[in-house]
């Protein structure tokens, strides 16, 4: 059968798939590979990114233990995932998003963007100055 149901351990291929996985509260509750968070190296995030979220050897220990990403691990690259998403969608070109996540911004204070995603509320304010870009109000 040329479309059988993926297992949550299975790879995933393209970046949408891989970010879809880390939108789904029962996807996070049921764990995901930490294997995972390293593959999310070439979707967008930075080793940097990512140990902002989980340190080095915390990472390195559940991946060689086969363990799954704690659930607030998780939640915490999804936050990523879903800022690159939205910079990535509103500037369609990954290498136009990439600089704006990872320059200072005026309209936070000169704060790094992908920084401020690693707190909800950090994230939040960064997925403000996107919408009011992609809606062309002044920031």
């Amino acid at each position: 059968m040329a479309n059988a149901i993926r297992k949550l351990t299975d790879p995933v291929p393209g970046f949408a798939e891989q970010a879809a996985v880390f939108t789904s509260f029962q996807a996070l509750e049921r764990g995901i590979p930490a294997a995972w968070a390293r593959s999310l190296e070439s979707h967008g995030l930075t080793r940097d990114d990512i140990r902002r979220i989980i340190p080095d050897r915390t990472l390195d220990r559940r991946i060689a233990a086969g363990e799954n990403l704690k659930i607030e691990e998780a939640d915490g690259l999804a936050r990523l995932l879903r800022v690159v998403k939205a910079a990535r969608d509103l500037f369609q070109n990954d290498e136009n998003a990439d600089v704006f996540l990872r320059s200072p911004n005026p309209a936070l204070g000169e704060r790094i963007p992908i920084h401020m995603a690693q707190t909800d509320i950090g994230a939040r304010e960064v997925e403000t100055i996107i919408g009011r870009l992609a809606y062309g109000v002044y920031s």
